[in-house]
């Protein structure tokens, strides 16, 4: 009989508090994540090893990925390990649902009944809402860090007229807004992805659901990349007045070198 739960199932205990079987998938996705970034800083000079130069490309890759949405080269490699890790988390978790032991290969007996012990963190609304809120949370420290105190409150507090403070209203609102979008999209496309793949499997569990599974994989993949690329046009936004004006000061200090050296000249 298929079972299929929205609320991810409690397997246990530690130290008193509830474990569920999406924040024990979380917990080793960070692990292995944290355990390949250790690998890679040990031996990030070692150019024989095709896992260390795999990884090595990736964060090129973003890099220029970053630089393509920031068109500026300091403020990508500031924000390049949030994006980095928004981007393999959320991936990690997407595809290791596929792997053997998720979606209900494994289980532990409980006082409820028998519980998945692995289930996609993503599939979960707690893990989705919590990422939406760091991310939002470094958008406003970005944004806080580039503008300045007076400036970014300035975005939502602006008493220079009644039209500027009714846009700083909506502001303020839109940010709100970020957290639904952001969690509400990543949940939805996973949750459906996993009860697609559970029904059709109960269905007919042999050479059908592989299409689905790679389809999925696909999906996984395209939904860590929408989330990781939209906290990077968002925090390039809420950084863009201060962009502009570096830009404007630039041009002016090459015309003043080039007036410099006209006179010497």
């Amino acid at each position: 009989m298929i079972n299929i739960r929205l609320q991810p199932g409690y397997i246990g205990h530690i130290f008193g508090v509830a474990i569920t079987n999406t924040f024990f998938t979380s917990l080793l996705v960070t692990f292995c994540l944290g355990a390949l970034g250790i690998v890679f800083y040990l031996n990030r000079e070692n150019h024989k090893s095709i896992v260390i130069d795999g990884i090595r490309i990736l964060i090129y890759e973003l890099l220029k990925l970053t630089d393509s949405v920031t068109e500026d080269r300091v403020l990508s490699k500031n924000v390049l390990p949030l994006i980095t890790t928004f981007f393999l988390f959320i991936v990690s978790s997407n595809v290791l649902a596929l792997v053997p032991g998720f979606l209900g290969s494994f289980f532990v007996s409980t006082e409820v009944g028998n519980v998945p012990l692995l289930r996609s963190p993503n599939s979960d609304l707690t893990t989705t809402v919590a990422l939406a809120l760091f991310s939002v949370f470094s958008i406003q420290l970005f944004s806080l860090r580039t503008l300045g105190i007076a400036a970014y409150f300035k975005r939502f507090f602006n008493f220079t007229g009644p039209i500027q403070f009714i846009l700083g209203f909506f502001e303020m609102i839109s940010e709100g807004v970020k957290i639904l979008s952001f969690s509400f999209r990543l949940f939805g496309n996973i949750f459906a992805g996993e009860v697609l793949l559970l029904v059709i499997a109960f269905l007919v569990p042999f050479v059908i659901p592989l299409p689905f599974m790679i389809l999925e994989v696909f999906v996984g993949v395209i939904q860590a990349f929408i989330f990781a690329i939209l906290t990077l046009t968002f925090i390039k936004t809420s950084t863009m007045q201060h962009l502009t004006a570096r830009s404007k000061v630039q041009p002016a200090a090459t015309s003043s070198s080039r007036a410099r050296g006209a006179i010497i000249d």
